[in-house]
This record gives C-alpha cells, structure tokens and sequence, in this order.
C-alpha cells in the first residue's frame, strides 16, 4: 500500500504490481499506470508492443497514450504511419506530480480561509425573543440558564420561588450553591430575606455569592434572571393566595446593547430597593 512506502524502502522490494498501486493513488488510471511503467522499461515502443507488454488491450493502449501526451509525460514520433512512443526522463514526470500537489496544497488553503470567511458567526445570529407562561416552564428555563451560564449570575428572585407552598426554596438556593463551589461565575442576588433561610445564606455568603435582601412590605413587581447573553423576565400575575410570576420573557443569545438596559434596572433596584446581606464576625451572625 503506498500509505506503508518510505524513503528508506529497498526498491527491490516493491514488485511491479504495487508500483502500479502506488500510480494509481497519485492520479493515474489503471492502465495509464501499466501504460507508463511499460514505457519506462523499454524507453520506445509501437502501440502494439505496448500493448504486448503491458497487458492493456490495443485500443485501451491508444486511450492511456493519448491521455499520457496530454500531461506531457510522453511524446509520439513526429511520423504520419507507424509512430512510436517514448517515456521522458521519469524524474521530471515525478517533479511535476510534486509541483502540482503544492499547488493543490496552496488551493486548500486558499479554499480553507474562504470557506471560513463564510461562516456566520455567533453573533450575528439574530437573538430571538420567547415567551414562557406557565409556572412550571418559568422553573424549568431558570434552572437551565442557571446551569449553562459561565460568568456570571444576576438574579432578583421573586418570593413564589422561595414559598414552602410552591416547592420551598430549597431546589434554588441548591442549584446556585452548586454552581458557584464548582465554578467561577459571578452570583449576585436579591431577595425577600425571611429566619428560615438563614442557614441557606449563610453557606451561600460562605462562597463569595453576593445577596441583597429587598426591604419593605410592597409585592415586588417583577423577577430578573441574567445569565450571559441571555435574561428572562417575569412579571406578577396574581397576588390572591400567594404571589405568583407566571408570565414571563425570555431572551436568547442576545447582544450586549439588549443586555445592557436590564444591567442597570437589576444595579439600580439591588442600590434603591435593597441591602447586602453580610457575615459578621459574630459566630456566623448575619447582618444588613
């Protein structure tokens, strides 16, 4: 197999048939291969004895010829009748096979950079905005952007996710311990702080994870989540029994000028409506 040829290989191991392989994998037909090697035993030779030769049927013989003329790797006498034909000298055959698979490596990398500059790239994706209006979906959408972000996490959560009557807070506050003790992404939140999560947030602060706890009495109006280049928005549909965010806006991949607004709505409630939560040096105490 020409895959297994070196440059240290005895040339009296190679038999004729797997230089007629080896032909073949450089371009050359089956009987241009026989052709050519023929011609290059016997240097000159009538299409007759070539075909005697070689094996190649006559007319299959004037085929592998004409194509062999074409590359310029034999000439046919200068003769009306009877012409015969000659192999040149074999390194310049093999010298222009090696010039032209350089040019073959120039054109794949000329066509490997143009193919590149006709990928679209990320973002230039148009971002898409969806809506989400179902308790169930809001959680499930939480809980993957949460779980796919890689830098950072800012997170106003609204009460409905952290009521013993909707689940209890405990899958939340879980999700985001996990993901700040196995990475780096920043997490900032703001909640309504209440005694039973105490525990939750001391080991939250434990890890760096910054927490505003929101002051007053008044029903907080909206949730935010931003993760990356997307945030989902949720809004307050009902306050009859217990709080509820159902409806909710969902951006995917967007671009930082769409981010941005909501940067500075998520900054402005956490310095107007809130106060960092701390640890104090007080046996774990915490304060506001």
């Amino acid at each position: 197999m020409i895959g297994e040829l070196t440059l240290s290989q005895n040339i009296e191991e190679l038999e004729e048939s797997e230089i007629e392989d080896a032909l073949q994998t450089l371009g050359f037909t089956k009987n241009d291969s026989k052709v050519l090697l023929t011609l290059a035993k016997y240097k000159i030779l009538s299409p007759a004895d070539i075909a005697k030769f070689s094996g190649v049927d006559r007319a299959r013989v004037y085929d592998s010829l004409n194509r062999l003329i074409e590359k310029g790797y034999i000439q046919k006498e200068p003769i009306k009748r009877g012409a015969n034909y000659q192999i040149i000298p074999i390194g310049k055959i093999f010298k222009a096979i090696r010039e032209e698979y350089k040019q073959k490596i120039n054109e794949t990398l000329i066509i490997e950079k143009a193919i590149s500059e006709l990928e679209v790239k990320s973002d230039e994706f148009e971002p898409r905005v969806w809506a989400i209006g179902d308790r169930d979906k809001i959680r499930k959408k939480i809980k993957e952007l949460i779980e796919t972000s890689q830098n950072r996490i800012y997170f106003i959560i609204t009460p409905d996710l952290l009521m013993e009557e909707l689940g209890g807070y405990e899958w939340i506050l879980k999700l985001l311990w996990n993901k700040k003790f196995s990475s780096n992404t920043q997490i900032i939140l703001a909640l309504k702080y209440f005694e039973g999560l105490k525990e939750e947030i001391k080991k939250l602060l434990k890890i760096s994870v910054k927490i505003h706890s929101i002051e007053g009495d008044s029903v907080i109006p909206f949730g935010l989540l931003i993760t990356d280049n997307d945030f989902l928005l949720t809004t307050l549909d009902q306050v009859s029994e217990a709080p509820e965010y159902t409806s909710g806006l969902w951006l995917e991949n967007g671009h930082q000028k769409q981010i941005m607004g909501y940067e500075h709505l998520f900054k402005h409630f956490i310095t107007s409506e809130c106060k960092e939560i701390k640890l104090t040096t007080k046996k774990g105490a915490l304060e506001a």
